[in-house]
């Protein structure tokens, strides 16, 4: 029977205060992530009662309600309910409310901005993975027009990033995004791109600009959105309508373009660099035991949606590097979840229990939707999760040693393996994954869990 999402969200948004109570609602992979003015009008235990609710988390400043895989059509349910004008952006809020700090203002700027396009992302990447394996087994397909249209439809969302994250971030902050646009679309303009080029020289008013190739380029398309969003709600103030309408959006973008190139692209540009640089060398220093530490916590930064936090470092790794090492190291919670909850399964003698281990340790291994596994099972009896840390870490070794360098984004589970192990140094990956699900399978099953542990549980 199909879900009635619109039944789902009417008693999402009654449990979590009601709209009133909303400032803003996005979703990621799994879960509907609300901005709240006073989560304690939020009920946890009524929307964990919710048919098609899996869980509640609080964290990073925001009230997040766990779905499953079908979030999308959860939160386009809810946004149908509330308003086009919750969707992403904020709506306006007392600014007296807002008690949030400065990393949960980020991690919910970042979902809002980063989130809403990883559907692309990863569709794309998917495919830049099948054409890598496709190419290795069978080099002649490297040299059809097939190939070339496929890879062109691969890498196309990646190579214009920036135009991505200026739509997806004018709806963050709540401004227009053809003029977004308009202010980004510069970066990747053929003549500027020329322009930059080696031994080219091109200069505003005998301001130098800067060489740079800007595709893939993450940080700058967020800032020029974000001074847009300022520049127009000042002019909106100050001019009135008419003349806002025939002048406003077009002094604006004279502004913001040659500030784009001559300060804001190269200056952060270059911090993002040197960010990437800096964590780059501590990981040399040590690539096993930070290996070990990134993987270990990372299914603790899940719980609290705090994983988010790391969305920019990898897609600035791959704008300055064109390939991300981070990520790689946490794959193993993915295939750890997977084991530890059919340790579960293959333990309990509990008929309900079967019936919801079962299909969640499938849809982790084959899908890497671990949520339903994570919330429904191993955090709930704590000693699988614990596992699950335990794995993960031990998991990052060989992949640290190796230095697995991700090239495309793709999914993480069972059927993209054998794309994940034709990247650099993924002759790892296959190995961590079967340590992950193997060690906490057999783990779990031996001492992670008991079905005494049902009555601790409730």
């Amino acid at each position: 029977m199909a879900k009635d999402y619109k039944a789902l969200a009417e008693s999402v948004i009654e449990n979590v205060g009601g709209a009133d109570n909303i400032r803003s609602i996005t979703h990621c992979v799994t879960r509907l992530r609300f901005v709240l003015n006073d989560e304690g009008k939020a009920v946890d235990a009524d929307l964990k009662a919710v048919k098609g609710v899996i869980d509640v988390i609080h964290g990073n400043g925001q009230y997040q309600v766990v779905i499953g895989t079908d979030v999308e059509d959860a939160y386009d349910a809810c946004v149908a309910q509330l308003g086009a004008g919750f969707g992403g952006g904020e709506v306006a809020a007392d600014p007296g409310q807002d008690d949030r700090n400065l990393l949960e203002k980020f991690s919910e700027m970042v979902s809002g901005i980063f989130f809403p396009f990883m559907g692309g992302f990863v569709a794309t990447g998917m495919l830049k993975a099948i054409l890598v394996v496709l190419s290795n087994f069978f080099p002649e397909f490297a040299a059809t027009g097939a190939y070339t249209i496929l890879y062109a439809a691969a890498d196309g969302f990646m190579r214009f990033l920036p135009f991505v994250i200026a739509v997806s971030a004018a709806d963050k902050f709540n401004t227009n995004r053809y003029v977004a646009l308009a202010v980004v679309l510069p970066l990747l303009y053929p003549s500027i791109v020329g322009m930059t080029g080696e031994g080219a020289a091109l200069d505003f008013l005998g301001i130098p600009v800067g060489q740079i190739d800007y595709a893939t380029s993450v940080i700058p398309p967020v800032i020029m959105v974000w001074l847009l969003s300022k520049l127009e709600a000042l002019f909106k103030k100050i001019m009135n309508k008419t003349f806002f309408s025939l002048f406003g959006y077009m002094i604006i973008l004279a502004l913001l373009v040659p500030v784009e190139l001559i300060a804001v692209g190269p200056v952060f540009q270059f911090i993002g660099s040197f960010i990437a640089d800096a964590i780059l060398v501590v990981y040399n220093l040590n690539p096993i035991l930070a290996g070990i530490i990134f993987a270990g916590f990372w299914p603790v930064l899940i719980i609290f949606g705090a994983h988010t936090a790391f969305t920019p470092i990898v897609m600035n790794n791959f704008a300055t590097l064109e390939y991300d090492w981070l990520s790689p190291l946490s794959w193993g919670c993915n295939f750890a979840m997977a084991g530890a909850c059919l340790g579960v399964f293959l333990k309990t003698k509990s008929a309900e229990l079967k019936e919801v281990a079962g299909p969640n340790w499938v849809t982790a291994l084959l899908a890497g939707i671990t949520e339903p596994a994570l919330y429904g099972v191993n955090l709930r009896f704590k000693r699988p999760f614990v596992i699950v840390c335990i794995m993960a870490a031990i998991a990052s070794i060989p992949v640290a040693i190796a230095g697995v360098q991700r090239t495309a984004f793709t999914g993480i589970n069972l059927i993209t393996l054998p794309a994940l192990a034709f990247f650099p140094g993924g002759w790892a990956v296959p190995i961590q994954a079967a340590i992950s699900f193997f060690g906490a399978a057999i783990a779990t099953y031996l001492f992670g869990y008991n079905d005494s542990m049902l009555e601790d549980a409730g």
